[in-house]
């Protein structure tokens, strides 16, 4: 009895049921050349090829899926090479009105900026609502813990966004409330005016 027939008993001669003849290997070398040659998906192709040859719906799909993952990582390494990654999302939330606002970020050259600005009167959501914030992440694609807020407004901005489960820095500036305090017990750090450079190196050592 040899090492072979021990296998082939436990899980037959071809556990994963795929034709591993020479027909059946040269097929999968095929499609896999057209499928790379013209951006062809593994849905459309390598999934109905791989169960054409004997594997299950299944396996099929997982084999595809995993066929998948050295390409995305080598696809991401050589944009982000290239400077064409953008690792840091930067959205504004705003109280006001559309009309107004929109207006000044054109103007400033800050709608050129930004990846995102959502309003209130456009979304008929208010800060401090949950909702908001909410909707930022979703539209975002972070999640809560990889966000931060920055406000000059404690309930609007800090408050607000810890409803969300954001932290957030907090500016006390001359158009704070005038009830806001010199620094925010709600937020992960507190600066005096407008502190872009303390901010920056708050995030970088952060």
């Amino acid at each position: 009895m040899t090492e072979n027939d021990g296998q082939d008993r436990l899980f037959g001669p071809n556990p994963s049921g795929l034709d591993e003849s020479p027909h059946g290997m040269m097929v999968l070398v095929i499609v896999g050349l057209l499928s790379g040659m013209f951006g062809i998906g593994g849905g459309t192709v390598i999934v109905p090829v791989l169960v054409w040859l004997g594997l299950s719906q299944r396996h099929a799909a997982a084999t595809s899926m995993l066929a998948i993952v050295p390409t995305s990582i080598s696809g991401v390494i050589s944009y982000a090479h290239n400077g064409n990654v953008d690792w840091v999302a930067a959205a504004l939330l705003s109280n006001a009105q559309s009309c107004y606002a929109r207006a000044e970020l054109e103007m400033t050259g800050l709608a050129g900026v930004l990846d995102d600005v959502i309003i209130s009167s456009e979304e008929k959501i208010r800060k401090p609502a949950r909702d908001l914030y909410m909707l930022a992440l979703d539209r975002e694609f972070v999640t809560a813990k990889h966000a931060l807020m920055v406000g000059n407004d404690e309930q609007n901005d800090i408050v607000g966004a810890r409803t969300a489960g954001i932290d957030g820095v907090y500016f006390r500036t001359e158009i704070s409330p005038a009830d806001d305090p010199e620094t925010s017990s709600y937020a992960v750090r507190s600066f005096t005016g407008a502190d872009y450079e303390g901010l920056l190196d708050y995030v970088l050592n952060a």
